[in-house]
């Protein structure tokens, strides 16, 4: 005998049927709509309160809303998803290739995308252990910060700080105290002042819960779905050692990061992403004998 779906996921399959359709999706230009209040839910369902809460708790769990003690139950805005390939540079797709795509600062996207850069904020600064890790340097060793904000199609897109040993300055790489953008790439200045010559990189990539300064640039709230990737990057030399630090942050709400090894088809490299919808719901649902009013 075929078993009768409960009825807090009828109530939680229409309601994200009017969340896609558009009847509560969040307004333009904002992330957060307010659905109706549990007791208008209760009423409009013919449903129980323990019912309702079933069933935002189950839209809550797969990143469809999010509750704020005293103020509701808010629509989660999912923008469009941004496929970004890490490893392009190793696939020919970078300055040189012979293509229009958009290649820089690490991360490659299909060149009908806008991609626009902030001023560079350059600081001198003393290296935390961290860096001094990643740099093989000595803890507290002066570095030079470079840090802009990435907007993708004029939408906030990316934050990103990368890190160089000061006295790469004294020694002809002046150009990285600059606020300045370098066009043709930092690695390719430092190639042409310096001799150093990029052979190789190594990424670290976690997933982490932003700061404040991160939620209010990439416009996140309080959800589990409001978590950023933090890629770091670490370029090599030829004699093995670390001249440059990358670190980027990408919301993983309309991120997805790809790398590239062998002989991949030129579709999957010019257009990544387009395997089968990631964003299916997935997450266990509460217990069906769960809220049976």
């Amino acid at each position: 005998m075929a078993r009768t779906p409960a009825r807090w996921r009828d109530i939680a399959d229409d309601l994200l049927r009017r969340i896609e359709s558009g009847d509560l999706a969040p307004g333009e230009g904002t992330t957060r709509r307010r659905l109706p209040a549990e007791k208008e839910l209760e009423a409009h369902y013919k449903a129980s309160r323990n019912t309702v809460r079933d069933a935002l708790s189950w839209l809550q769990q797969q990143g469809y809303v999010v509750s704020q003690q005293g103020k509701g139950t808010f629509v989660v805005g999912r923008p469009n998803i941004v496929h970004v390939t890490l490893s392009a540079v190793a696939l020919g797709l970078a300055p040189g290739s012979g293509s229009d795509e958009w290649y820089n600062r690490d991360a490659f996207i299909p060149v009908h995308r806008d991609v626009s850069v902030s001023q560079v904020k350059v600081e001198v600064q003393e290296g935390t252990k961290v860096i001094a890790r990643y740099l093989q340097s000595d803890p507290g060793a002066e570095l030079i910060s470079r840090h802009q904000e990435i907007f993708l199609d004029d939408r906030p897109w990316a934050l990103q700080t990368s890190f160089y040993p000061l006295d790469f300055a004294a020694s002809g790489a002046s150009r990285l105290l600059s606020p300045r953008d370098i066009p043709e790439g930092a690695v390719a200045y430092l190639g042409e002042k310096l001799g150093y010559s990029e052979v190789g990189f190594h990424d670290e990539i976690r997933v982490r819960v932003p700061d404040d300064n991160e939620k209010r640039f990439f416009g996140l709230g309080e959800s589990a779905a409001d978590v950023v990737f933090e890629t770091v990057r670490t370029a090599y030399s030829p004699d093995g050692k670390a001249f440059r630090l990358t670190v980027t942050v990408w919301p993983a709400d309309r991120t997805r990061l790809h790398y590239n090894d062998g002989k991949v088809p030129e579709d999957v490299l010019r257009q990544p992403g387009l395997a089968p919808n990631e964003d299916t719901p997935h997450a266990s649902p509460p217990d069906d004998g769960a809220g049976n009013g």
